[in-house]
């Protein structure tokens, strides 16, 4: 009988060939009575108040008198992990999926399992030639918008610092990180309490996935963009009868069994198409704000204190929130080791993201600082996609004030907090030029503000997160999507559009990798189970 033990504390300096002495004097136990012990999980505790330490949930094994004293002193679990059962579709249904971000790959990797042959749309280009094209763009070649941050084999998660932590409790969560260790992710994802995979390796396991992916029976098709839909509509209900693709300038048609949406929270014609062919869709709250580097020293200096520069510490990162305002402002894709890039897909707007590489050896560290707008402010409570209109409204003024030149508009924090522009800017990690630039002229008061009120209070609290050479860069806006497309809750289709299953943060139901991921996973699992109504009222 394998038992799950948590909270089993190494102080540094400690490896983990000191477990089972560790273990034994928690549970207490003799080391010599665990015949074998796994890590399960691994996570860094350095809240203030003491040192550093990892703290970890292990698996072991030992005798069954003991297995038993643990149980009944509730110090341990049976461990025993839920296993999903895969359906399996025997007909000769052809799904195609559109969008290869992790909601459309791990969609298409469920569909495969079970049996099915999917056809993958991806407007943009495969992932060897998106990063050539992508890497002229961030060092000063034209914009491609068709190619950049966003789109392209991968989705927007290709050049992302590749966190695959998630809140939610799924048994599909060791499948997914499986996965992509077996496709070249670093095994310690497996047991790490804040896996990443960094920018640097994912274009690699994006590919090897493909590539097994096709050994399968599925087909990719790049360069190729969906541009409508055909639907039939009878007395039964609405349903898509085809696609219409466009590829080179030329369209052309495809017969559809069902279409898997994972386009993304930026495919903004994608929206637009859906909501010509009514489509219901509804606003949801979403997040805007800054991005805000400091070195990454300062920050290692903030988490760690004495502590800071140790050799078993990687580089330090933070949550945090302020509640000094009505408007909570709290951190968001916190990337240690990490760059500011350009996140948009249309020429003349400016929005940022962070990313990181696997080692994170970058000398910043950057974060996403964002309030939650409600539906009630995007200005219009009768269009679904009033939230779009809000984004891009505040991502021009940014291209504009900054230049026009993909120059991202940025400050000295503490300029920003005193309400001063720049006279200089340090050295960034964003590829391009920094401009400094009155974030008024980009932001409301009523968003401005209360960003400048939490922000204030972090530096107040924090002596190193008011550093000299911190910057603000504006604005962050596609932390999540302002459009939810309405779905049945179990069956995943549209609930006026059969045969459509939007998918991921694009469809309003995920934010970030891992929780896309399933979300793709989850929707395939219940079309082959033949759950999904067909042609809708």
């Amino acid at each position: 009988m394998k038992l799950l033990v948590h909270d089993i504390v190494l102080p540094l300096g400690r490896t983990e060939e000191d477990l089972p002495r560790f273990a034994g004097r928690r549970l207490k136990i003799p080391p010599s009575q665990i015949f074998s012990i796994e890590v399960q999980r691994r996570s860094l505790d350095c809240r203030k108040g003491r040192p550093p330490r990892w703290v970890h949930a292990i698996i072991i094994e030992v005798p069954s008198h003991l297995a038993e004293k643990l149980l009944k002193q509730n110090r341990a679990r049976v461990w025993k992990p839920e296993v999903v059962e895969v359906p399996q579709d025997r007909s000769d249904r052809r799904p195609v999926v559109v969008g290869t971000g992790p909601a459309g790959l791990f969609c298409a990797w469920r569909l495969v399992q079970g049996g099915a042959k999917p056809r993958i749309l991806e407007r943009g280009p495969e992932v060897v030639e998106r990063s050539k094209r992508w890497h002229r763009f961030i060092e000063g070649g034209e914009f491609d918008p068709e190619c950049h941050l966003l789109f392209g084999e991968g989705g927007a998660g290709t050049y992302s610092d590749g966190k695959l932590y998630t809140r939610v409790q799924d048994p599909r969560v060791p499948e997914v990180l499986q996965v992509l260790v077996d496709h070249g992710a670093p095994e310690e994802i497996l047991v790490d309490g804040r896996p990443h995979v960094g920018s640097n390796l994912l274009p690699s396991i994006v590919k090897r996935m493909r590539v097994a992916l096709e050994e399968q029976g599925a087909r990719f098709y790049f360069e190729h963009r969906l541009v409508d839909l055909k639907i039939d509509e009878d007395a039964d209900g609405r349903s898509i009868s085809k696609i219409v693709i466009e590829k080179d300038s030329e369209r052309f048609d495809w017969d559809v069994d069902a279409l898997f949406l994972a386009t993304g929270h930026s495919a903004r014609d994608v929206y637009q198409m859906l909501a010509k062919h009514r489509v219901p869709m509804s606003q949801k709250p979403f997040q805007i704000g800054v991005r805000v580097e400091h070195p990454q020293q300062a920050i290692d200096q903030m988490q760690y204190g004495d502590s800071a520069g140790h050799p078993q510490l990687p580089p330090a990162d933070y949550s945090l929130v302020s509640k000094r305002s009505k408007d909570d402002l709290f951190s968001f894709c916190m990337c240690p080791g990490g760059e500011i890039l350009p996140s948009t897909e249309q020429a003349g707007y400016m929005c940022v993201n962070g990313a990181s590489r696997y080692q994170r050896k970058s000398p910043w560290a950057n974060s996403g600082f964002v309030i939650t707008l409600e539906p009630a402010t995007f200005g219009d409570d009768t269009d679904p996609l009033a939230g779009i209109l809000f984004q891009q409204k505040i991502e021009k003024a940014a291209f504009d004030a900054a230049g026009g030149d993909f120059s991202v508009p940025a400050l000295r924090l503490m300029d920003f907090l005193h309400g001063r522009i720049s006279k200089d800017l340090p050295d960034s990690s964003y590829p391009r030029k920094l401009t400094p630039t009155d974030l008024a002229e980009i932001f409301p008061p009523w968003i401005l503000d209360p960003i400048r009120t939490g922000l204030a209070d972090l530096a107040g609290r924090f002596r190193e997160f008011a550093h000299p050479d911190a910057i603000i860069t504006a604005p962050e806006s596609r932390s999540s999507s302002p459009v939810r497309i309405d779905r049945h809750p179990e069956t995943f289709e549209s609930s006026g559009l059969g045969r459509l299953f939007p998918l991921g943060e694009g469809a309003g139901f995920a934010g970030g990798i891992l929780s896309a991921a399933l979300d793709g996973m989850r929707a395939a699992e219940n079309w082959m189970s033949n759950t999904s109504s067909i042609g809708q009222s």
